[in-house]
């Protein structure tokens, strides 16, 4: 089956930001969508003046990153192997895309890329991890990765992927399926959720959650909460007027801005203040000098 380009009109911002570097995203085939989020390409020309730094925001899910051509750097990392895997990650990461880099992804949902790989979630979480990260899978990475590089377009790497995919699927347990009704409670409800909550909706017991996180998550699920209530406030400080930041921190579900400034800073590495100031000056031209770019992966 040959996949579609995602749907474009509704892009977030960043998104559209990226359409100048050819950024792409195709859904996965019906049979992987349960644990594939989309891929996703983007190339930045070689004749581009600086290297292009984005926030690479957690949200519980996992990623292989292909390096097709030129350099890029995750955390300070580069793949000088041609590959990097970005398991679930309890704080934003940053990744630098140097002028003629071509990067193909796969992004995973939260919990179910394990089925992908042979070990415990919390085996390597919080790591990047390069080739050597093929001890871990239920395919051929360094023959994938090859023929990944010599493929025409995206259409046919995504093909050549999910073929990959497909197999290892048929040989995984598909015991992440049963995670993932606590986790999208805990995502729709945006962190505010409470674990007796979510064990009494998804019947599981307390024991179980513990045992499946730390198996397909790499995270507890608390972190995993945290996650997506810090997730929240992001999307109220990017609109185009913001309300105060405790009035953020109140529609978010703290109890007190000082604990939302604490669970914000620990996740995205600054102060919701600096992070409003930096969207600003991305969507809304403000403060340009103090651009950051910002990446919800």
């Amino acid at each position: 089956m040959t996949p579609s380009l995602a749907h474009q009109q509704s892009s977030p911002a960043w998104q559209r930001s990226l359409a100048g570097f050819g950024y792409r995203q195709v859904a996965p085939a019906p049979v992987l969508a349960p644990y594939v989020q989309h891929y996703w390409e983007l190339s930045l020309p070689a004749d581009y003046a600086l290297e292009h730094r984005e926030l690479l925001h957690p949200d519980g899910g996992s990623s292989l990153l292909f390096q097709l051509q030129g350099r890029l750097r995750i955390d300070g990392q580069p793949t000088g192997q041609g590959v990097i895997f970005n398991p679930a990650a309890a704080r934003s990461g940053a990744l630098v895309l140097e002028p003629g880099v071509q990067v193909f992804a796969v992004r995973f949902r939260p919990g179910m890329g394990a089925v992908f790989w042979r070990v415990a979630a919390s085996d390597f979480a919080n790591e990047l991890i390069g080739l050597d990260c093929a001890q871990y899978l239920r395919f051929d990475l360094p023959a994938v990765t090859e023929q990944l590089q010599r493929a025409a377009d995206m259409p046919a790497r995504v093909l050549l992927l999910e073929a990959a995919l497909g197999k290892a699927l048929a040989a995984s347990d598909g015991g992440a399926r049963e995670l993932a009704p606590a986790l999208e409670l805990l995502r729709v409800s945006r962190g505010k959720q409470t674990l007796p909550g979510v064990l009494a909706q998804s019947g599981l017991s307390q024991r179980q959650l513990e045992r499946l996180c730390k198996r397909y998550l790499g995270l507890t699920a608390k972190q995993y909460s945290r996650l997506h209530r810090v997730a929240y406030t992001r999307e109220l400080l990017k609109q185009y007027a913001p309300a105060p930041l405790v009035e953020v921190a109140c529609q978010a579900g703290y109890a007190d801005q000082a604990h939302f400034s604490h669970d914000f800073k620990g996740v995205v590495g600054v102060t919701p203040g600096q992070y409003l100031r930096r969207v600003q000056a991305r969507y809304h031209d403000v403060e340009s000098g103090d651009a950051q770019i910002v990446y919800r992966a």
